[in-house]
C-alpha cells in the first residue's frame, strides 16, 4: 500500500533534488577548472618572474591576478549552479513522478458536493475573483474532500474542461485521481479521470455562468 511522504520528507526530497545536488554540481565545477586556473597562473608566474627584475610592480600584480582569481570563481559558481538547475530541474520532476505519483494512483466513488476556486487563487482588493480556467476550480465531495482537476503533462492528461463537465453537482462517480491531501502547501489529490457513472439523479448540467467570469466570491 502506498505510504505518502510527510511535507517534512517531500520538502528534503525536493530541496535535495533542486538545491543542495546543484550547489554539490557547482563547488566540484569551481574546485576542478580552479585547479586548472592556478596551474596556468603558476606557470605565468614562474615565467614572469624569471623575467622581471621590479619587486614592487611584481606585488601589486599578483594582488590583482588574485582578485581576477576570485571573482573568476564566483561567476563559475553561479554559471555551474543555473546549469545544473536547468539539467536537474526536469531529471527531479520525472524522479518525483516515478516514485511518489504514479505509486499514488488510486480510484474511489465520491459525490459531488460542488466546485469553488482553487486554494492559492485569491480576490482582488474589491474581493472580486476572475476564473477562466477549470484548473482554477476544486472539487468538494458531500464527504469534505476535496480533489484538483489539474492537467499534467507526464500523466498525459489536458482535459480538465471535460472532466469539469463530467463530474455535475449531486451525481456519483468513481474516478481515478494520484497524490495526497497536504495541509502544509495546499495540496489535494489530482483527478485524472472519470471511470464510471454511479448515479446521476437529480445532476444537472455544470453552468459556465455559476463558476467562470468575475464575481465577487
Amino acid at each position: 500500500m502506498f505510504v505518502p511522504p510527510t511535507w517534512v520528507e517531500g520538502l528534503l526530497i525536493q530541496i535535495g533534488m533542486y538545491v543542495v545536488l546543484p550547489l554539490i554540481i557547482a563547488i566540484i565545477s569551481v574546485i576542478v577548472i580552479g585547479k586548472k586556473l592556478n596551474h596556468k597562473e603558476s606557470h605565468h608566474k614562474e615565467s614572469h618572474q624569471k623575467e622581471s627584475h621590479h619587486k614592487e610592480s611584481h606585488q601589486k600584480e599578483s594582488h590583482h591576478k588574485r582578485s581576477n582569481h576570485w571573482g573568476s570563481k564566483i561567476i563559475i559558481f553561479v554559471f555551474a549552479f543555473i546549469v545544473a538547475v536547468i539539467v536537474v530541474y526536469p531529471i527531479g520532476c520525472v524522479y518525483w513522478f516515478n516514485a511518489y505519483e504514479v505509486p499514488s494512483v488510486q480510484e474511489k466513488t465520491i459525490t459531488v458536493q460542488g466546485w469553488e476556486p482553487r486554494p492559492g487563487i485569491i480576490p482582488n482588493n474589491n474581493g472580486m475573483m476572475t476564473i477562466s480556467n477549470a484548473d482554477q476550480l476544486l472539487l468538494v465531495t458531500t464527504e469534505n474532500e476535496g480533489f484538483f482537476n489539474m492537467e499534467n503533462f507526464l500523466f498525459g492528461k489536458f482535459n480538465t474542461r471535460d472532466i469539469f463537465n463530467q463530474l455535475k453537482v449531486g451525481g456519483t462517480y468513481k474516478i481515478k485521481y494520484y497524490g495526497w491531501r497536504n495541509g502544509f502547501n495546499s495540496g489535494f489529490p489530482n483527478i485524472l479521470s472519470v471511470e464510471e457513472v454511479v448515479n446521476e439523479t437529480g445532476a444537472k448540467n455544470n453552468t459556465y455562468g455559476d463558476y467562470f467570469g468575475t464575481k465577487l466570491w
